[in-house]
């Protein structure tokens, strides 16, 4: 009986001590919001400036881009083809802007993150503001957009108004 006994409690003790260690990840968030806010702006301070390298350099292998037209959708190579072009070309003036809204919001791992800006493109869409939607991972402790998806964003009342100017 007492045998029994003892390798029943040596059978749960080394159960228990088998079992896998679950390690609480610390995740500063604010810090997270504050690193990738300084991507997003080293970003838009690249493109502004024309500097197709610098921006290259804040978004991943596999960074996925929609543009403001129904028809834009293209991967890396295609939007670095697309970037180097357009900064080339001496008639093109980046637009000039500033962010009016931003939300961060960081996964619970601190290895995500969903940044939403919203803006407006001086002399280009002074009355629709423009939103930019970016996804962005942690790759060897540094933040890498890897989606971005640029959008009119028209107030509800001025829908009616473009729905029948593009009907007609």
């Amino acid at each position: 009986m007492k045998i029994v006994f003892y390798s029943m409690i040596a059978a749960v003790l080394m159960i228990t001590a088998c079992q896998p260690k679950t390690e609480t990840l610390s995740v500063d968030a604010v810090a997270e919001k504050d690193s990738i806010a300084k991507n997003l702006d080293m970003m838009y301070s690249a493109y502004t400036s024309k500097d197709a390298e610098a921006f290259l350099s804040l978004v991943a292998d596999d960074c996925y881009f929609c543009g403001t037209d129904s028809k834009e959708f293209w991967d890396l190579a295609a939007y670095t083809t697309i970037l180097n072009e357009m900064f080339a070309d001496t008639a093109f003036q980046a637009p000039t802007f500033t962010v009016d809204k931003r939300e961060i919001r960081v996964d619970k791992d601190g290895k995500s993150a969903i940044a939403v800006d919203q803006f407006f493109f001086a002399g280009w869409s002074d009355r629709i503001p423009l939103r930019n939607v970016t996804h962005h991972v942690k790759v060897d402790n540094k933040w890498l957009c890897n989606f971005s998806s640029m959008s009119f964003v028209p107030n509800n009342e001025d829908l009616t108004k473009i729905f029948t100017s593009v009907t007609e």
